[in-house]
């Protein structure tokens, strides 16, 4: 009853016809709105135990993919500087401004480097990151886009494929939809914020995308508020 049908409304930030005026209006908001709400917490607290047991001699290599703002990263960051560990992050986006935004966003964190790149043709060796995540970043996605991203990023990862994502319900729908308009936000963002809750998994749904993608030993939990944490172990030496 709570839990409508999974959308696939293309997202107006999803076209390449967008405005750079545009898209930095709708970045910003979602800039604003992630602090707000926490939105890399889930993932800061599921990287904190793998750079924590990486030791603090070389640095720990993230691959964060449809990187946005460059929010996530910037996280990390943060979190390894407070940990004392050394982190390499490599942030992929396809969109040139949203590449410069995120530029101007991580000025101050040497430790991020970004680059263009399409999720579906990443230029990266087997096993090259000890982290592969992505965040708010597969519901862009049909389910078998999904299953080919998530398989993609099992090649890359050493360790794991990390994955915060929006889990569909109407509770979150709606929550959104009133924020968005009653704070005058940008129409970028009016239009695609509740359409992506809309867009978001449940759990099993996501699960299922990584058992196709063969990872058999995957996990989804439930975190707070309506988020969804895939973890995907990938114990495998580096190059």
């Amino acid at each position: 009853m709570f839990v409508p049908a999974r959308r696939f409304d293309p997202e107006w930030m999803d076209r390449t016809d967008n405005t750079p005026e545009d898209l930095n209006g709708a970045l910003n908001d979602l800039h604003a709105v992630n602090r707000f709400l926490g939105g890399s917490k889930t993932l800061v607290e599921a990287v904190q135990p793998f750079l924590l047991a990486h030791g603090a001699a070389e640095p720990f290599s993230v691959l964060d993919v449809g990187t946005g703002g460059g929010d996530l990263p910037l996280d990390l960051v943060t979190c390894a500087r407070r940990l004392g560990r050394r982190i390499r992050i490599v942030a992929v986006d396809r969109d040139p401004v949203t590449l410069d935004y995120a530029r101007r966003n991580t000025l101050e964190a040497p430790e991020i480097e970004l680059r263009a790149a399409d999720a579906f043709n990443l230029p990266f060796a087997p096993a090259s990151f000890d982290l592969v995540t992505a965040s708010l970043f597969l519901h862009h996605f049909t389910h078998d886009e999904a299953v080919r991203l998530l398989s993609s990023f099992r090649r890359i990862a050493r360790r794991a494929v990390l994955i915060n994502d929006l889990e569909r319900h109407l509770v979150p729908w709606a929550f959104i939809a009133m924020i968005a308009r009653v704070t005058r936000r940008h129409p970028m963002f009016v239009n695609d914020a509740p359409l992506s809750v809309l867009r978001g998994f449940t759990p099993a749904e996501l699960l299922a995308a990584a058992r196709e993608a063969g990872a058999a030993d995957a996990t989804v939990r439930d975190r707070m508020p309506y988020r969804l944490l895939l973890t995907i172990p990938c114990a495998k030496a580096a190059d």
